[in-house]
């Protein structure tokens, strides 16, 4: 496609391949653009809570979002990527947005933008803000794309935010630097609002950046009451079930959620009473998720599959899951397949390598190439995902499970498959 402006009657498909190609398709970090057409679409200010971190976000977004429905609350909710439909995206009281307001909210987005370029996550982000009014949402929970200080979530003045965690992603935008990562996602913060910290022990430099601002820090606190995976979170006198996303991380996040949501206004003990009933309902897709005889998880870096080694270790320890893995394995090639592998490595019966499209995709040979490189045996090459999975069902002993993970097109794969 190369039309410079949207046609009328455009479906949602071209408007999203529209938006996908040249400048718009790409990552540039700026709020100069995006605040210029928000202050001509002019939404009206609402309670907000933003989430950034390089993992969790997703986890402590929805989290969020459902607990303050729960609370009776009208919540709009805004996260990245999809799986397998744009309108997850953007949510009312968790329902995906319809295709036909989507086409008729971008052609508003593209009305009001003018001669501005808009990235596709500028344009995408400014059309989920205007829906969450024209649905009249009473707080609006929204998850960071990328970093946090030039992301375009961040033209919005948040009440609070939560950090959920501080890892090497992104190096090409963010850095390779810890601290300079942190830097970027405290710039979320507010002075003299919340920012709470989901890390159990928050970097110098994420602190040190959030003084700086002049943010309220906060951190999450959570203590385990029982073998079962029972626990509460510090200020809530509350026992909570085990979620069905095992791992401590998880708990940390959803934890960190209940105490931002009280930041945004949000009153202390109706949260409270809401907790136990959302946590045992809380799922989210490509989280630990159980599809058929799949889990499926879109952990795609060192940290991301360190929380979820843990969490299926946690679950086999519970008897909720098997201690052993048939590990279905895509990912892009900017990724760290040789770290990736390496944690999941003591969870591994054997290795079904999957390709990915797109231009950051590998083949199956190529990922298979890098994790036997890694030291990893029985590794095995797959074209796509639906034959991975096929490999993996046949080569799978009684005692073994199949674990989908390494992207979200790996997920998404396998649920289309």
């Amino acid at each position: 496609m190369t039309a410079t402006r949207p046609a009328p009657g455009w479906s949602l498909e071209q408007w999203l391949a529209w938006l996908e190609q040249g400048p718009r398709g790409g990552i540039v970090l700026g709020l100069d653009r995006v605040a210029r057409v928000l202050d001509r679409l002019a939404p009206a200010a609402r309670p907000t809570l933003t989430v950034a971190g390089t993992n969790g976000k997703g986890s402590c977004a929805h989290f969020a979002a459902q607990l303050a429905h729960a609370c009776g609350r009208r919540v709009g909710l805004y996260t990245s990527p999809h799986l397998l439909d744009f309108g997850e995206r953007i949510r009312v009281d968790g329902v995906p947005c319809e295709r036909t307001k989507l086409i008729d909210t971008f052609a508003r987005v593209e009305a009001a933008r003018g001669d501005v370029m808009l990235t596709y996550f500028e344009f995408t982000t400014l059309a989920a803000l205007c829906l969450f009014d024209d649905a009249d949402v009473d707080l609006r929970v929204l998850e960071v794309g990328l970093g946090g200080r030039l992301d375009a979530v961040n033209a919005i003045d948040a009440d609070a935010c939560v950090i959920t965690s501080i890892g090497l992603d992104h190096v090409a935008e963010l850095g390779d630097s810890l601290d300079g990562i942190a830097r970027e996602k405290a710039g979320v913060a507010r002075p003299g609002r919340a920012a709470v910290m989901a890390m159990p022990e928050p970097p110098v430099a994420l602190r040190e950046a959030l003084d700086g601002i002049g943010a309220r820090s906060r951190s999450v606190g959570v203590v385990a009451d029982a073998a079962d995976g029972g626990w509460r979170i510090d200020g809530f006198d509350t026992a909570l079930p085990a979620p069905v996303i095992a791992g401590d991380a998880v708990r940390r996040n959803l934890a960190a959620a209940a105490i931002g949501l009280t930041e945004t206004g949000m009153d202390a003990a109706t949260i409270a009473a809401a907790l136990p009933g959302a946590v045992t309902a809380f799922s989210l897709p490509g989280r630990q998720q159980a599809h058929g005889d799949l889990i499926l998880d879109i952990a795609h870096n060192v940290e991301a599959a360190e929380s979820l080694a843990h969490g299926l270790v946690l679950a086999a320890a519970l008897g909720q899951r098997h201690g052993r893995w048939r590990i279905v394995l895509g990912m892009l090639a900017d990724k760290p397949v040789e770290g990736v592998a390496q944690v999941l490595a003591p969870l591994a019966a054997g290795w079904v390598c999957t390709g990915l499209p797109g231009p950051r995709g590998m083949t199956g040979d190529m990922l298979a190439g890098r994790v036997a490189g890694a030291g990893m045996t029985d590794v095995v090459a797959a074209h796509d995902v639906a034959e991975a999975v096929a490999i993996a069902r046949a080569s799978r002993t009684g005692d073994e499970s199949i674990l989908v993970t390494g992207s979200f097109l790996t997920v998404a794969g396998a649920l289309r498959a």
